[in-house]
């Protein structure tokens, strides 16, 4: 091959290359950008949840409503008989 068709020849594998480059990295920035903004609604969306729940529990008063969400939607139990510590023997 001479010179004269060898810096043509690379000039444009190199273009090739770096446009291939350009091209997969922006990809991945497009593609990490929508996980993040997924996890951010996610995140948003537990954060909304919490709010209410806090403001639920500040203004409920029927404790037997409270009690049975929090075993059926938590897994709470209450504690065992020999869990409890006697106070001022």
């Amino acid at each position: 091959m001479k010179l004269d068709t060898f810096i043509p020849v690379f000039l444009v594998l190199l273009l090739v290359l770096t446009a291939a480059i350009t091209v997969t990295s922006r990809t991945w920035m497009l593609e990490s950008h929508r996980e993040l903004r997924n996890e951010e609604k996610k995140l948003l969306q537990h954060l909304d949840k919490e709010q209410a729940l806090k403001l639920e529990l500040v203004t409920r008063t029927d404790l037997n409503t409270i009690e049975r969400r929090a075993r059926e939607e938590l897994g709470m139990q209450p504690m065992r008989h020999d869990q409890w510590l006697p106070i001022g023997d």
